[in-house]
C-alpha cells in the first residue's frame, strides 16, 4: 500500500496500524440506515486491505449483508467477526442472487462468503450476544414443500480456503443450508456454535457444519445443533481431528463421505479421527457412506470415546449410498470404495427405540431405513460392505450403547468377513 494513499483510506475505512505481522487495522464502516446494504463497503475493504491487514466488523454492530462477499485474494488476513451479520430475509431476493438473475459481479452467486488465500485467521466474538452470522433460515425450512428435501436456489453459507489458517468462534444462527466448506492445509477450527435447530416441525435440510476437503485440519471445542452431517469428510482429506465437540437436534453425525458419487473418479481419504464427542438425539453418531459403483480407498479411520443419547444408529457404515431426491438412472455395482483400518472404540448411552428417525424423512420405506428390512432399532452398530473383500481390518471394542427398551443391543453385519476382519467383535 503506497503510504500516499493511508490517510484517505483511513477516513474511508477507519485504516490504523496493526501488529508488525500485520501492521493494516482496517475497521469496516457499517451503515446508521438500518435498512441499508453494506455488502458493497464491506467487499470494498477487503479488496483494499486484502494483505497483511487486520479486517473488523466493528462490536455492537449490525451489518446488512445482502449481497455475497467475495475476498478471494487474501494474504495474511484476519478477520475480526465483532458484531453481527444479517443476510436477507427475502426467499426471493437471495434466490435471485444464487439462479443468476441478479447475480452480483466477481461472485458465484452460490456462496454468499467466500474467503481464500494463505494464513487467513477468522475470528469471531466470545459474547455469545456477538460475532453471529443470521441467515433466517428457518422461512425457508417452512417454505418446503411436503415431501420435499428443501427449496430451490439455496446458497452455501461460506467458502473458506486457506494454508496455515484457522477459524474461531464462527457463529451460525438459522443457515438456509450449508454452513462452511473448508479446503486447504493446515487449519484449527475451535469454539465454532451452529444452531439450525428449527422452532417447528420443518426440517433444517443440508445445514452440513463443516464440510470438509482438506488436509491437517482439528475441530476442537464445538457445538453443532443442525439437520445434517456436523462434519463431513470427503474426497482428498487427509489427517483431520474432530475433538472435545458436541452434536445435537437432529444431526447426521461425524460422517466420512459421501464417497465415490462420480463412478470415474478415484477417491482418497486417510487419517481420520473422531474422538471425545458427545451426540444427542442425532440420527447417525458415527457414519461411513459410499456410493454403489464408487471407488477409492479410506483408510486409517478412528471413532473413539464417543456417548450417544437418544441416538437411532450409533454405528453405520454403507457402501450403497443413495441420494433420497435423485430421479437418476440406478447405478451399476461394479466397483467399491474400499475401507481399511476402522476402529470403533468406547461408546456408551442410549440407542432410540423408541422415536427412531428424524424429519428428514420424504419417502417410504424412509432414505435411512432402506436396505434394512429386518430393521427393529436394537442395532448398536450396522455394517453394510459392498463386497466380501471391500472392509478390511475393522475393529470395535467396548461398544455399551443400550436400547431404550432395554432390550439387549443387536447388530446387523453385511460382508464383514471374519477372515479380513478378526477383531470385529459383535458381527
Amino acid at each position: 500500500m503506497l503510504l500516499s494513499h493511508v490517510p484517505v483510506f483511513a477516513l474511508l475505512f477507519g485504516l490504523t496500524f496493526g501488529s508488525p505481522k500485520r501492521p493494516h487495522r482496517c475497521v469496516i464502516p457499517c451503515s446508521k440506515d438500518q435498512t441499508a446494504d453494506d455488502s458493497q463497503t464491506v467487499n470494498r475493504v477487503f479488496a483494499q486491505c486484502a494483505h497483511d491487514s487486520v479486517i473488523i466488523f466493528e462490536e455492537g454492530a449490525d451489518y446488512n449483508i445482502f449481497k455475497p462477499i467475495s475476498a478471494t485474494n487474501l494474504s495474511n488476513v484476519e478477520i475480526q467477526v465483532k458484531g453481527n451479520l444479517h443476510l436477507p430475509q427475502s426467499i426471493a431476493q437471495i434466490q435471485r442472487i444464487v439462479n443468476g438473475t441478479d447475480r452480483v459481479p466477481n461472485t458465484d452467486g452460490h456462496t454468499w462468503f467466500t474467503f481464500s488465500g494463505p494464513q487467513i485467521d477468522y475470528v469471531g466474538s466470545e459474547d455469545i450476544n456477538s460475532g453471529w452470522i443470521y441467515s433466517y433460515g428457518q422461512a425457508w425450512w417452512d417454505a418446503n414443500p411436503a415431501n420435499g428435501t428443501g427449496i430451490a436456489s439455496r446458497p452455501h453459507l461460506m467458502s473458506f480456503q486457506t494454508t496455515d489458517g484457522s477459524m474461531k468462534y464462527f457463529k451460525s444462527r438459522k443457515p438456509i443450508a450449508w454452513n462452511v466448506k473448508l479446503k486447504g492445509d493446515n487449519i484449527d477450527i475451535s469454539h465454532a456454535f451452529i444452531d439450525a435447530e428449527s422452532d417447528n416441525e420443518s426440517f433444517p435440510f443440508n445445514t452440513d457444519g463443516f464440510d470438509v476437503s482438506a488436509t491437517n485440519v482439528r475441530v476442537t471445542d464445538s457445538v453443532f445443533y443442525n439437520g445434517d452431517d456436523a462434519i463431513a469428510v470427503s474426497d482428498g482429506s487427509h489427517n483431520v481431528v474432530f475433538k472435545h465437540n458436541t452434536i445435537g437436534f437432529q444431526s447426521h453425525g461425524m460422517s466420512i463421505g459421501s464417497l465415490g458419487s462420480n463412478p470415474k473418479s478415484f477417491n482418497n481419504v486417510s487419517d481420520i479421527h473422531f474422538e471425545d464427542v458427545t451426540v444427542i438425539n442425532a440420527i447417525y453418531a458415527a457414519r461411513f457412506k459410499s456410493w454403489i459403483g464408487g471407488q477409492g480407498l479410506v483408510k486409517n479411520v478412528s471413532w473413539k470415546n464417543i456417548r450417544v443419547y437418544n441416538v437411532t444408529f450409533p454405528i453405520f457404515v454403507t457402501q450403497s449410498y443413495f441420494n433420497q431426491g435423485s430421479t437418476q438412472t440406478p447405478r451399476v455395482n461394479n466397483a467399491s470404495v474400499v475401507m481399511e483400518n476402522f476402529t470403533w472404540e468406547d461408546f456408551t448411552g442410549t440407542l432410540n427405540t423408541y422415536h427412531p428417525g428424524d424429519g428428514s424423512c420424504t419417502s417410504d420405506p424412509c432414505w435411512y431405513d432402506a436396505g434394512l428390512p429386518s430393521l427393529n432399532h436394537t442395532e448398536s452398530v450396522i455394517i453394510q460392505c459392498n463386497t466380501a473383500s471391500s472392509c478390511k481390518d475393522f475393529k470395535l471394542k467396548n461398544i455399551q450403547v443400550i436400547p431404550q427398551s432395554l432390550a439387549k443391543p443387536t447388530a446387523i453385519c453385511v460382508n464383514a468377513t471374519a477372515e479380513l476382519n478378526p477383531h470385529l467383535g459383535v458381527c
